[in-house]
């Protein structure tokens, strides 16, 4: 049983500068699905319910499991266009964390896998992670803030991860993540319950060294 640090990509290692990212990638996803009148259709309440959802776009849950696997495709075009311009980008004091950090690193995402394995190997930052885990883009795929993530990644690592590991994460999912696996959790930038707060790769770099 070894500890271990387990942290998220998109706004904490990568900035997004740039508003409402999901709603950008699901638009691209309706429009490469050609649906027709797309934000109509993502404003629509029943939109946000698996069921309701497929009554709304008149497909069925096998159609459905298609749209859903196409979908790693779609937000890595997005991504990487955004990135190209500009409004993707990784601070230097997150390189100098991941690559100056005494814990064993884990990288645990839920973006699309091409994206994920793009941007580290552009970083050169791919062997500064003892595991790197990726979603499977099929419906009901395992994906924070499951616990099942855990299991997952134990499994490929041939360890366990003890109770004093950390999660590290900017959102409200990493922060479910870390309680539903009941460990602490230290959230970039943002403010959650009963959590330390970083600003800065720097501050948090002299928190876990220290």
């Amino acid at each position: 049983m070894s500890k271990y640090i387990l942290i998220d990509l998109e706004d904490t290692i990568t900035i997004h500068n740039y508003s409402n990212r999901l709603e950008s990638v699901m638009l691209k996803w309706l429009e490469f699905n050609n649906v027709s009148n797309p934000l109509n259709v993502y404003n629509n309440s029943d939109f946000k319910n698996r069921s309701t959802r497929l009554k709304l776009l008149g497909i069925t849950e096998k159609e459905y499991e298609k749209w859903y696997k196409n979908f790693n495709d779609v937000e890595f075009i997005e991504y990487l266009k955004k990135y190209e311009n500009k409004k993707i980008s990784i601070d230097s004091s997150a390189i100098l964390f991941i690559e100056k950090c005494k814990i064993p690193l884990i990288l645990v995402s839920n973006s699309s896998p091409k994206w994920v394995d793009f941007i580290l190997k552009e970083y050169n930052l791919t062997d500064k992670f003892k595991y790197i885990f990726h979603r499977d883009y099929s419906v009901d795929d395992v994906k924070k803030p499951n616990h099942m993530v855990i299991d997952i990644i134990e499994k490929n690592i041939n360890d366990k991860i003890s109770k004093d590991s950390i999660v590290i994460g900017d959102s409200y999912s990493d922060y479910k993540f870390a309680q539903n696996c009941n460990l602490e959790f230290i959230s970039m930038y943002n403010e959650f319950d009963n959590c330390k707060v970083c600003k800065d790769f720097n501050m948090l770099l002299d928190l876990i060294n220290n």
